[in-house]
């Protein structure tokens, strides 16, 4: 149980105490919340009823972070759609006040967030935004998205990076995430 002085610092942030136990044991959060990503998958293989071909992750926020990190780390993953997290680690993470578990230590010395999503190609990604996203800029985000698009390109399938922005802030804008789902899961 937390000191109450704790739960006032923190509470504007759940995410805080939790990094900074994991930390001293060597781990993040989003390695946690992946790697439970990835536990999620191998129960659903033992079960008959279950398509492995047709896996989708999708969230929004902390959810859009896990979303691009699991997509990227587990290749089962067949669709990855990230909802507001998406951008570029100088113009959000690195510029603007976020919670702890979107931080992994050293990861701009490997390079840019658009580099994690180039682990997904030639999966489809669909990168779900906000275009008044104050966290979250819709410019880098952008810029972002075509630079992951390269990699798309290159491998001879843009057609499978695609951003769509809906016309408000941070939340999830479902509108063109299922016809996604659809075109390539089939109805």
């Amino acid at each position: 149980m937390r000191m109450k002085q704790q739960r006032d610092e923190d509470a504007c942030n759940s995410c805080r105490t939790l990094q900074m136990h994991a930390l001293l044991f060597g781990r993040t959060l989003i390695g946690e919340r992946v790697w439970d990503i990835g536990r999620l998958i191998d129960y659903a293989a033992t079960r008959p009823e279950a398509d492995l071909t047709r896996v989708a992750v999708t969230g929004n926020s902390g959810g859009g972070t896990v979303s691009l990190f699991a997509s990227a780390c587990d290749e089962r993953i067949a669709l990855g759609m990230p909802s507001c997290y998406f951008c570029t680690f100088e113009h959000s993470i690195g510029s603007i006040r976020h919670c702890e578990c979107n931080y992994v230590p050293g990861i701009m010395t490997l390079g840019e967030m658009y580099d994690v999503a180039g682990l997904i190609c030639p999966r489809p990604l669909l990168i779900v935004a906000g275009k008044e996203d104050a966290i979250f800029p819709i410019d880098a985000v952008r810029f972002a998205h075509e630079q992951v698009r390269k990699v798309y390109q290159a491998a001879g399938v843009p057609e499978r990076c695609r951003l769509s922005v809906g016309e408000g802030g941070h939340r999830y804008y479902k509108k063109d995430v299922w016809p996604f789902v659809r075109e390539f899961f089939g109805d």
